[in-house]
């Protein structure tokens, strides 16, 4: 079955790019290290050489955390105004790499090394792939009214309810809903990129209604692989978890053992990304022909 095939295929893919995975990996680092430093800053400066400041960064309190907000508000705002412009260039740093990860996958050439074929991939599809994500509104503003119309539907049941099993079930139904939605635009903006690519096309509009047509003429199949694939990525945080949640705080080993299992986290989820990418490559190879 395709789907299965193609499940294996992300997963052998991304197994055997290490060096891909290292990279998204690096990335993640790099923005994650510039909050963390930025904010570790902004504590020390507000607390001077009290120890509130690492307290806060290790364990939150809330009675600090009031003080801090209370006495460095102005820094708060230069820190988040900082977070923005880096949230923005993050996502901006994600379009390169969607162009890299997929030019590595669809054009293997023995002659060029991985870091040549990836960095031209991200910067030969950037300006396509920034223009799809544009587009993409066109998807994600229906999405929303019809979300909407659903919620409120599903209001009417809730409303003045004194059933509370219901309305919890009623939330989780909503919860579903809405990742439903998200999923199913990242979806079909994953097979416009893999269109964009695998034809080399100039236009970004055009591969993305053709990329929903396909989803939706094959819509079971498609999703089945897009939660297959997102199952092993929850497979893979359930084990984190367990691993994490057996170390207790205290000694310094036990802290940076697991800073590294964290950081083992989050190259898995580099490596889920290809994974994804690879997987639904495959699929779209097998039922476009």
């Amino acid at each position: 079955m395709n789907i299965f095939k193609s499940y294996r295929k992300g997963i052998q893919e991304a197994t055997l790019r290490p060096n891909m995975a290292v990279v998204l990996w690096m990335i993640n680092f790099f923005f994650a290290s510039v909050i963390y430093f930025l904010f570790s800053a902004m504590l020390k400066a507000a607390f001077g050489k009290s120890l509130l400041a690492s307290d806060l960064l290790q364990k939150p309190n809330m009675d600090v955390l009031l003080e801090f907000l209370t006495s460095a508000g102005t820094s708060l705002g230069m820190l988040v105004t900082a977070g923005l412009v880096l949230a923005v260039l993050f996502f901006l740093a994600g379009i390169f790499v969607n162009g890299g990860i997929l030019q590595t996958l669809v054009h293997r050439r023995d002659q060029e090394g991985f870091a040549q074929v990836f960095f031209a991939g991200g910067g030969k599809f950037y300006g396509r792939f920034f223009r799809l994500s544009i587009f993409s509104l066109i998807l994600w503003i229906p999405a929303v009214f019809l979300y909407l119309i659903i919620n409120g539907v599903l209001g009417i049941f809730t409303r003045n309810s004194l059933n509370e099993q219901g309305s919890f079930y009623i939330g989780l139904l909503r919860m579903a809903i809405t990742l439903f939605f998200v999923f199913l635009i990242k979806m079909i903006m994953d097979y416009a990129r893999i269109r964009i690519v695998t034809q080399d096309s100039r236009s970004a509009l055009r591969p993305m209604l053709e990329a929903a047509g396909f989803v939706f003429r094959k819509l079971g199949k498609t999703l089945a692989l897009y939660y297959l694939l997102g199952l092993t990525g929850v497979a893979a945080f359930l084990i984190y978890w367990g691993i994490r949640s057996t170390f207790s705080a205290g000694s310094s080993g036990t802290i940076w053992l697991g800073f590294f299992i964290s950081q083992l986290f989050i190259a898995s989820r580099g490596w889920l990304r290809i994974a994804f990418q690879a997987g639904q490559l495959r699929f779209f190879t097998l039922e476009s022909f």
